[in-house]
């Protein structure tokens, strides 16, 4: 059997051929793919063409019919987690073509990848080693331009008054766009039940606002943001280009069902008894004669107007609607390959009831009808700046679970109960289908 210091010495040399694609410094990377039948195949960045990564080139490009399960490979990068999309990241790639091991030569100093690479490729079952100390001091030197470009992501500018008086004039689809570009490496694994389920969690720490019970890390204005935040996060997820268009659908300047502003509760019982949903032609040609609002307080003040909140409204009736369009909106999620356009008529439904909630806030509160959107707009602008308030980068860098997270559920979990195995209150996988399978 070949040392693999030899392959590694090979995927060295193929790193040295690399040259960085014009106005950028680009990683010097190279690979080596060993077959079950002791074959190899080499490849490097750029080798067939500029800026394609040194694992697509020998995948893809040279053994696109060639059966790679069981193989070994060798590449002095770790492999990237993202690409921007219709590309597939590298390490997807080899999990895709079953290798069953990965040899890397340095952990990628890009904060977006650093160590993703290698959990994704764990996570998939395929054994993760590194070069021997002498070549991976080889391949940081040989990259060490790149790493010192990876570290230079710029901090977010201050918080000012100005600035937040410019961040509140984004559009609703440039906040959209915003808040996924930030954590869209973030949520890259997160599966669309996975984001969901988050925004539920998120949602359910609003009803602080019905119950009145004091939650130490709810701020209703903060988080009402952040509900939207997770919404933007799903219907990004989804593939929806645009949540502006996709409300105007429904939401046209007017009530769905009865096309008034305000709504008529009578006419809209009766319409909706006798239909099955919106008439959708009738709803385009208003919304084709009505300007669409912009800023996102003008989305609250449109929904203030078709659905008028009063001082006096309670907000359970409101959450308990919610909740019933959540339930909605999860049908819509998990039957979406075979029908994606549900999804557009449910995600709308939520965001006006997540608006109604804020103008019964800003009702209770006793804002004129004028000003309601102006708190909306400050808690989304503080808490979404064009990247992440957390670590303060334009594409967030924080862990997957923040560690004030852990802390906080931490003295919900049972004594010693909250484990696998013996003394614990989970069985694994293995133990549960023998547990259920029994006579």
């Amino acid at each position: 059997m070949t040392d693999p210091d030899f392959y590694m010495n090979l995927a060295l040399e193929q790193a040295r051929k690399c040259v960085s694609e014009p106005g950028k410094t680009s990683p010097k990377v190279g690979a080596v793919v060993v077959l079950p039948d002791g074959n190899i195949v080499e490849s490097y960045r750029g080798e067939c063409c500029a800026g394609e990564h040194a694992e697509y080139t020998a995948l893809e490009k040279k053994m696109k019919e060639v059966s790679v399960a069981g193989a070994t490979v060798y590449t002095t990068l770790e492999p990237c987690t993202t690409r921007n999309p219709p590309k597939i990241p590298c390490v997807e790639r080899l999990i895709e073509r079953k290798v069953a091991r990965v040899y890397i030569g340095m952990v990628d100093p890009n904060p977006l990848i650093s160590g993703r690479g290698m959990r994704r490729l764990r996570d998939a079952n395929i054994a993760v080693d590194m070069f021997s100390k002498e070549i991976a001091a080889q391949i940081e030197e040989l990259n060490r331009e790149f790493t010192r470009s990876q570290k230079q992501q710029p901090d977010l500018p201050s918080l000012d008054t100005a600035r937040v008086n410019q961040l509140r004039g984004r559009t609703l689809d440039q906040i959209y766009r915003s808040a996924n570009r930030t954590y869209w490496n973030q949520n890259y694994h997160r599966d669309v039940s996975s984001i969901f389920t988050h925004m539920v969690e998120v949602i359910g720490g609003l009803s602080a606002l019905a119950s009145g019970k004091k939650k130490s890390n709810v701020n209703s204005e903060n988080h009402i943001a952040k509900a939207f935040a997770w919404w933007f996060a799903l219907c990004g997820k989804l593939g929806i280009r645009s949540v502006e268009q996709m409300i105007w659908d429904k939401f046209p300047g007017v009530c769905a069902y009865c096309h008034k502003r305000p709504h008529d509760p009578d006419i809209c019982t009766h319409k909706k008894a006798e239909s099955q949903g919106p008439e959708w032609s009738t709803l385009s040609t208003l919304g084709d004669r009505t300007e669409k609002p912009m800023r996102l307080g003008e989305w609250q003040r449109l929904f203030s107007g078709i659905y008028p909140a009063q001082q006096t409204e309670d907000f359970g009736p409101s959450f308990g609607r919610l909740a019933e369009e959540l339930g909605e909106l999860a049908e819509a999620v998990r039957v979406f390959r075979t029908e994606p356009g549900y999804v557009l008529s449910e995600a709308a439904d939520v965001f006006a009831w997540l608006m109604h909630i804020q103008n019964i806030a800003d009702t209770k509160a006793g804002k004129p009808p004028l000003e309601r959107g102006a708190a909306l707009e400050i808690a989304m602008a503080k808490s979404y700046p064009d990247g992440c308030a957390e670590c303060g980068h334009s594409i967030c860098t924080c862990p997957p679970i923040l560690s004030s997270t852990i802390g906080r559920i931490a003295h919900e979990v049972p004594t010693k109960r909250g484990s696998f195995g013996d003394g614990g209150r989970f069985m694994s996988a293995d133990a549960a289908s023998k547990f259920f399978h029994e006579e």
